[in-house]
């Protein structure tokens, strides 16, 4: 039993930086990809000879640009990140699983807004997608961008922002910092800091300040520290948005777990699954052969959400999943471990 996957051509490759590139991608079947902004693909690469999982946030946006598109960063040690640089090529035939992600803005039909993005280095890659999805379909909204680089030169999409900077020059607030930038920068200098943000918010934000809406994507540091200061600045936690690209690959188990039969709805087809003590919904799945996806397993994705209709579910870490969602009964089951008789979960 395999889990569903898409096929996509390698269409084109644009170099972004010197160690950056972006991937456009085209459906093998010819149809459009329906994706939202900030969601992202997770890859299914054959790497010597063994499947590795990796997920990458989609720099396109949808009804802006033709076709999806991922931007990869070459890492130093990474062997994933290499394979992408020097193996795919024009024409290469990727799997991956259909789109995922909750980092993603929800469609504003209210009063106009402040979009507020916070990112550095890579994290730039979902945050792009939501600025020219916000900028073309929310004519009333203002986006600002604070983006944190080390050089020059390792600006990602630099010109691309530009471009978008002079079409919305009312509406598009670019906000570039530097922590080693040649002589020549005459703009920002330093790093993102609770001083520094506070006072930018304060800045540029135009409209009421309880629309406002946050998104932070970088370094855990940085999104901490911005996190931290947005509440101290008194904006609530359904305002403010985290993407992790760093995963714990192995979240702590609960201190107390027992045997349970669970019933799992998957694919419109019904299982009766049995879930060992200390072991997660996801994992009992993948024992049992069932085509469940998931990318991180660290409770940092959201590929592996499924909603929980009955019964009592506990996680032993939630990174993802905000209050609303909660309420909703959404679960991650890669941390989810069942704690009653009778638990039914549904992936939808």
């Amino acid at each position: 039993m395999q889990t569903p996957t898409i096929a996509l051509t390698v269409a084109e490759i644009i170099p972004e930086t010197d160690d950056t590139s972006t991937f456009v991608l085209i459906p093998t079947d010819g149809q459009p990809l329906a994706y939202a902004p900030g969601q992202f693909l997770t890859f299914l690469l054959e790497i010597n000879g063994r499947e590795i999982r990796r997920s990458y946030s989609m720099s396109s946006a949808p009804g802006v640009d033709a076709w999806p598109a991922v931007t990869v960063r070459r890492l130093i040690n990474g062997s994933v990140s290499r394979y992408w640089h020097d193996q795919v090529s024009v024409g290469a035939v990727l799997h991956a699983l259909p789109p995922a992600g909750r980092f993603t803005p929800t469609v504003n039909d209210g009063p106009p807004r402040d979009v507020v993005l916070v990112g550095a280095g890579s994290g730039i890659t979902p945050l792009f997608s939501m600025l020219k999805f916000i900028l073309t379909y929310e004519p009333q909204s203002r986006v600002t961008l604070l983006y944190a680089s080390r050089r020059e030169r390792s600006i990602i999409f630099r010109e691309a922002l530009k471009d978008w900077q002079n079409r919305f020059p009312d509406r598009l607030n670019l906000i570039h910092v530097l922590s080693q930038p040649t002589d020549d920068w005459t703009e920002m200098r330093g790093r993102i800091n609770n001083y520094r943000l506070e006072r930018l918010v304060k800045e540029n934000l135009r409209f009421a300040h309880e629309q406002a809406v946050f998104f932070l994507c970088g370094p855990f540091a940085m999104m901490r520290t911005a996190d931290i200061t947005l509440r101290f600045m008194g904006f609530a936690p359904h305002q403010i948005r985290k993407e992790n690209f760093v995963i714990d690959p192995a979240p702590p188990p609960l201190v107390h777990s027992e045997d349970r039969v669970i019933q799992l709805n998957l694919g419109n087809k019904e299982y009766q699954l049995e879930v060992p003590a200390y072991t997660t919904i996801l994992q009992a799945g993948l024992t049992h052969g069932l085509p469940i996806p998931y990318s991180c397993r660290g409770s940092s994705c959201g590929t592996c959400a499924a909603l929980c209709r009955a019964g009592k579910v506990r996680m032993s870490i939630n990174d993802v999943l905000t209050a609303r969602d909660l309420t909703q009964g959404w679960i991650l089951t890669c941390t989810a471990y069942p704690m009653s008789d009778e638990v039914a979960i549904d992936f939808v």
